[in-house]
């Protein structure tokens, strides 16, 4: 049974690794099957909303994208203790939005931050605001704490 396990953790270990493929299809069903395969691996119940978006970008941009969404969803499944995820992409004019949002226990800090308030007061996961930054977005971070969290962020097309 530790054989197996250790062995399950070691594969997701090394699929988390790679960066996510941008195939053909592009940001939006990358982001979807990236929902799709947290569920099925981490067993916390998952929606994405947005199918029908459509968005052009770099190959580059749209794997950073993929990268920011992959690591908060590791994050939920490592820290939040959550039951629930909804990951939901958007478009606004040239803007691409991505909201990940959970019903876990939350960060240990409570209410809502932009990127610059979360960089000054070192709160929120530091790889994702780098990525935000490096990419000229806007991030928001609204914490409830005891009963979950929502990431909110805006990347320039």
């Amino acid at each position: 049974v530790l054989v197996k396990s250790q062995s399950e953790e070691i594969r997701q270990f090394v699929r988390a690794m790679r960066p996510p493929e941008i195939d053909g299809a592009g940001l939006v069903p990358t982001v979807k099957k990236l929902v799709e395969a947290f569920e099925k691996d981490a067993g916390i119940a998952a929606v994405f909303v947005g199918s029908s978006t459509r968005v052009q970008t770099s190959t580059a941009k749209a794997t950073e994208i993929s990268l920011i969404c992959r690591e908060a969803l590791h994050n939920i499944q490592k820290h939040a203790q959550a039951k629930h995820v909804t990951v939901g992409v958007g478009r606004d004019g040239d803007v691409f939005e991505l909201s990940v949002e959970d019903d876990g226990k939350g960060f240990p800090f409570s209410g809502a931050y932009a990127l610059e308030e979360l960089d000054l007061l070192r709160l929120g996961p530091a790889s994702i605001r780098s990525r935000v930054r490096q990419l000229n977005g806007e991030m928001f971070l609204d914490s409830r704490a005891g009963s979950g969290s929502t990431l909110k962020i805006r990347i320039p097309l």
